[in-house]
C-alpha cells in the first residue's frame, strides 16, 4: 500500500484554489456551471430573439430582447460574484452563445454546415478565435472558398444564407471575446 499523505497536504491545493477564487475570479477559469447559468435560466424563445437581433444587426429594434438578456445575465453575474466588467463580458458571452445555438440550426436548414465557416476563419471551439470588430469581404471570400472545397457551390448560397453566415461569424466573435474577458 502507498503512504498516506497528511490531511494538510491533501487539502492545501483546495484551500489555495478557494483563496485564489476570492480575488475576483482572476486566478482560475470560470467553472462551466457559472457560464451555463443564463443559458439554463433563459425563458423559452429568448435564444431565437437574440439570434434575430444578431441577424438583423438592428439593436434598436431588438432592445426588448437585449434588455431581457441583460436582466438575466446580471442576475447570474450577481449569483457568481462577477465584477462589473465581468457582467459585461458575461453578457457578451451569453449573447454570442445563444445566437450561435439558434443560428447553427438555421444554417443547417439552409444546407450550410457551420463547421465549414469555423474552419475557414479559424473560429469556434478549439480554434484561434481572434477578436473581430466586423465581418469583412475577405472573411466571406474565405468562407466561399471553403464551401467550394467542401462540395457546396457558394453561388447557390442564398442571400439569407450569407446573412446567416455573417451572423454566425458575429455571434462566434462576440461569444469568444466575452469568454476571453471573463477570466
Amino acid at each position: 500500500m502507498g503512504r498516506r499523505l497528511p490531511a494538510a497536504v491533501v487539502w492545501a491545493p483546495v484551500a489555495l484554489a478557494a483563496a485564489l477564487a476570492g480575488f475576483g475570479g482572476q486566478a482560475l477559469a470560470r467553472p462551466p456551471e457559472a457560464l451555463a447559468c443564463a443559458l439554463q435560466a433563459a425563458p423559452a424563445g429568448l435564444d431565437a430573439r437574440i439570434a434575430d437581433v444578431i441577424l438583423s444587426q438592428d439593436r434598436a429594434r431588438g432592445r426588448p430582447a437585449l434588455d431581457d438578456l441583460r436582466a438575466l445575465t446580471d442576475r447570474c453575474s450577481d449569483d457568481q460574484f462577477l465584477t462589473p466588467h465581468q457582467h459585461d463580458s458575461y453578457f457578451s458571452y451569453v449573447y454570442g452563445r445563444m445566437g450561435r445555438d439558434v443560428l447553427d440550426t438555421r444554417l443547417t436548414a439552409e444546407g450550410i454546415p457551420s463547421a465549414i465557416v469555423d474552419q475557414a476563419l479559424d473560429i469556434g471551439p478549439g480554434n484561434a478565435n481572434n477578436p473581430a470588430e466586423k465581418v469583412t469581404e475577405g472573411d466571406l471570400r474565405l468562407v466561399a472558398e471553403a464551401l467550394g472545397k467542401a462540395g457546396h457551390d457558394p453561388a447557390r448560397v442564398t442571400p439569407r444564407g450569407w446573412a446567416l453566415i455573417t451572423a454566425w461569424i458575429v455571434a462566434t466573435a462576440t461569444m469568444f471575446d466575452g469568454l476571453r474577458d471573463l477570466d
